[in-house]
């Protein structure tokens, strides 16, 4: 995993403080790694436009012009009067090399939008979104510096985001390019160096990219085992019976040696899963909630759930439910899985604050965090397009998920899942991160048409990672 910060300015000043570093020396560093991703996409043929700011984003996409001009057909086209020192003294320089300037925006095969970067604090006004959706009209290749221009500081946005097909950011990952609003608008990100290594860069984090290295696959190492050494998953069954079913169906795949559905026996259940009224005593964790309709008897659940010392996955109906402050209360271990309406239901519930889903989308890092630090033995799986999983105060962000997830059921299964894993000896924020991974880097190998992966897909496609 990798470091993720809500700023950078901190960093570059360490650079300069520690390292003896100067702006200009980053400057050019920045430059030279946009000027790479560029390259790549240019030919003899092929010409690209900087569209650059007033400011040091600005100049950074001059620097890239100048080091590629000679070899390729750049041009530079400056919509704002330059400010910067620093960018008048690299405009300065690239016009002595004999970069173009241009004085309207011409046609190009590559599009590069530095005119604002991390340092945004204002919505744009009328004449430069008319400026961006101009540029995200056009048929070329484009690529952001630092941050597409429309993503202001505060994780706010703009009425027009650059749509860019790569992003290369500054020295390190921002937080303003994983928010789920943004993920069609940023493409690839790349990390540019800055003149020192970006482990000698960065300075340790609260905030963390998950990597598909990050994953930890149950293999199963013992040679001495047996069912009972991969632990047993209870789930609890509601009156939507399908729901428990593919929890119980993503536990068992994911390695869990025993399952059971509490409850009434279903009319169909695979023949590996188990049915009991009551709680299995030698079950290791429950995961409840999917399937679960209202009205449900409250005091048998209550009792099942909080009777025992288990640790416990909650999901969907119990998200909503006033039952789930005692859990919380009662200190045992917990996962929780919302999707962003339910995770509005538990702030309200155990908050006491009314927070839209609008507003939760807006700013999901800012209320993943504040719930993990008011509740730190819980774990939060917030999931949307970039899924959060808090504890304690910290946010590892899995950006792996894709829009094939996006359909009834697909929940079910990352619950039963996670229950698998800390069935299985992890803990539950351990649990929590590979499962996440798990289910997000199943819907990438899937080969056929996104918009037919089922949940019976995820559980088959765990074989194979």
């Amino acid at each position: 995993m990798h470091y993720v910060y809500e700023e950078t300015n901190s960093l570059d000043d360490r650079c300069y403080t520690t390292f003896g570093l100067t702006p200009e020396i980053l400057m050019e560093h920045a430059g030279l790694a946009l000027a790479h991703a560029v390259k790549k996409k240019l030919t003899c043929k092929k010409s690209a436009l900087f569209v650059c700011g007033m400011g040091n984003n600005g100049a950074d996409g001059i620097v890239a012009a100048r080091l590629l001009h000679g070899a390729y057909n750049v041009s530079l086209y400056l919509p704002f009067k330059i400010k910067s020192e620093l960018a008048k003294l690299q405009l300065e320089r690239a016009k002595k090399v004999g970069v173009i300037v241009v004085d309207e925006l011409i046609d190009a095969d590559i599009y590069v939008d530095a005119l604002f970067g991390a340092g945004l604090n204002r919505p744009l006004d009328d004449l430069t979104c008319k400026l961006l959706e101009t540029l995200n009209a056009k048929q070329g290749y484009k690529i952001a510096c630092d941050i597409p221009s429309g993503i202001l500081s505060d994780l706010t946005l703009s009425s027009v985001i650059f749509q860019a097909n790569e992003t290369v950011t500054m020295g390190a990952l921002k937080l303003a390019l994983l928010n789920d609003n943004v993920k069609d608008a940023i493409g690839d990100i790349k990390v540019a160096n800055l003149g020192i290594s970006r482990n000698q860069y960065e300075t340790p984090s609260s905030l963390f990219l998950l990597h598909k290295s990050d994953l930890r696959l149950p293999f199963r190492i013992k040679k001495n085992a047996n069912k009972g050494t991969f632990g047993h998953v209870a789930i609890v069954q509601g009156s939507k019976e399908g729901a428990a079913r593919l929890a119980g169906m993503g536990a068992f795949h994911f390695g869990a040696g025993l399952v059971t559905l509490i409850g009434e026996k279903p009319k169909k259940l695979p023949i590996y899963l188990m049915n009991s009224e009551t709680l299995p005593k030698n079950a290791n964790v429950i995961v409840a909630g999917m399937g679960l309709e209202m009205p449900f008897d409250e005091v048998a659940l209550k009792t099942l759930l909080l009777s025992n010392t288990l640790p416990l996955v909650i999901d969907a109906s119990l998200s909503q439910h006033p039952l789930l402050c005692e859990i919380i209360a009662s200190q045992k271990p917990l996962v929780l899985t919302p999707h962003p309406k339910e995770f509005s239901s538990i702030l309200e519930l155990t908050c006491k604050e009314k927070v839209s889903v609008e507003a939760i989308q807006a700013n999901r890092f800012a209320y993943a965090k504040r719930f993990s630090l008011a509740f730190p033995h819980v774990v939060l799986v917030l999931k949307g397009a970039n899924t959060i999983i808090a504890h304690n105060g910290e946010l590892f962000i899995n950006t792996y998920g894709t829009p094939a997830l996006a359909k009834g059921g697909s929940g079910d299964v990352m619950s039963g899942m996670i229950g698998a894993l800390i069935a299985q000896g992890y803990t539950p924020k351990d649990a929590a991160i590979s499962g996440s991974l798990a289910h997000a880097l199943v819907s990438r190998k899937f080969t056929c048409n996104n918009f037919a992966l089922t949940p019976i897909d995820i559980c088959k496609g765990l074989k194979w990672l």
